[in-house]
């Protein structure tokens, strides 16, 4: 079924994106050593991974991102702790989070072997794969260092990692830094994009006709127009009008979206100063070139923006996946940014 709001786990219930799903199976068939899912958010990237990961033969292991702690540490005993045991684990379960030795992390136990013992266990073991999600949310340095570590010395381990910070995800791979520690190494980019007007249009049709329910394509297009293709939002809105059967299933859908993407915005000016700049650039970011963005914000905030300041301000939204950038023009990553910015 395509209304369920959780991840997807199985291939049934993942709408389109046969493509990617190719290219990540033929990844893993090659061996590949680091392979990366990307896209901004609500796009079905975890759906991808966990699809994947259950389908996966190997050892596996999973992680989340949000609460690893020391990367260093932790990735590198969850995977000592998979050779050891010879049994696939799930570190990261929210229901199960702990106080670890590194802090609020994956309790995982650290190895009290040495380090060559260790280093020897792990490459007598099978092949491992290791998902990462939300891999932007680890220290970009720390994970580089770690990746860069096994991808050089344990031809049986590769990295499925995801993540929707686009631009901070691409800081951990490093290709056009000399200086990286992963410079240089072959890695697989499989990049996820929203669903065009078609794609969506199938979608929500498929999705209510697995509920033997009809719906007019004017109510199609224009929760369409509203969500645009992010799957993630339209599965909401099959959601709350097939199985909830809310009749106001599209205003209730953009209500509790636009709250998410205002906690997500919330989030991002903890660590951010200026926030009228940013806010300034997403009221206005509507398909507009650099000059016009910019006048646009000046206009706005009333006064004359610094053009240094103003280009960091875009590419940090960029990096964040707020902000894309298509054909010289820039456009809100997700619909519900703009009723989200003036909720914060």
């Amino acid at each position: 079924m395509y209304f369920t709001i959780e991840p997807k786990s199985t291939r049934e219930n993942f709408f389109n994106y046969e493509y990617e799903y190719d290219e990540i199976k033929k990844a893993l068939k090659r061996k590949e050593k680091i392979i990366t899912v990307l896209g901004v958010r609500r796009v079905g990237k975890t759906s991808l991974m966990n699809i994947t990961y259950n389908e996966t033969k190997d050892l596996k292991l999973w992680l989340d991102g949000r609460i690893i702690s020391d990367p260093k540490k932790e990735i590198f005993s969850a995977i000592y702790d998979i050779a050891k045991s010879g049994e696939s684990k799930i570190f990261g379960k929210i229901e199960s989070l702990n106080i670890s030795a590194f802090g609020i992390g994956l309790g995982v136990k650290v190895a009290t072997e040495s380090m060559a013992e260790v280093e020897k266990l792990i490459k007598k073991s099978k092949r491992i794969c290791v998902f990462i999600d939300e891999a932007q949310k680890i220290k970009n340095e720390d994970l580089a260092n770690v990746l860069s570590y096994f991808y050089d010395r344990f031809p049986n381990i590769s990295f499925i990692i995801s993540g929707s910070e686009i631009g901070l995800l691409e800081n951990v791979l490093g290709e056009e830094d000399s200086d990286h520690p992963l410079y240089g190494r072959h890695i697989t980019k499989i990049n996820m994009k929203r669903l065009n007007r078609n794609g969506s249009l199938e979608f929500l049709k498929q999705g209510f006709e697995q509920l033997d329910i009809d719906i007019k394509k004017d109510e199609i297009y224009e929760a369409i127009d509203e969500l645009d293709g992010l799957v993630g939002w339209l599965t909401l809105y099959g959601y709350e009008k097939g199985l909830i059967k809310n009749k106001n299933a599209l205003k209730k859908t953009t209500e509790i979206a636009a709250r998410i993407v205002a906690t997500e915005l919330t989030n991002f000016f903890k660590r951010t100063k200026n926030k009228r700049l940013y806010l300034s650039v997403l009221h206005n970011a509507d398909g507009i070139s650099w000059s016009e963005l910019k006048l646009k914000a000046s206009k706005e905030l009333k006064e004359q923006l610094d053009p240094k300041l103003f280009t960091f301000a875009i590419n940090r939204l960029i990096s964040y996946s707020f902000l894309e950038k298509k054909d010289d023009k820039y456009y809100l990553a997700d619909p519900l940014l703009l009723k989200a910015s003036f909720m914060v």
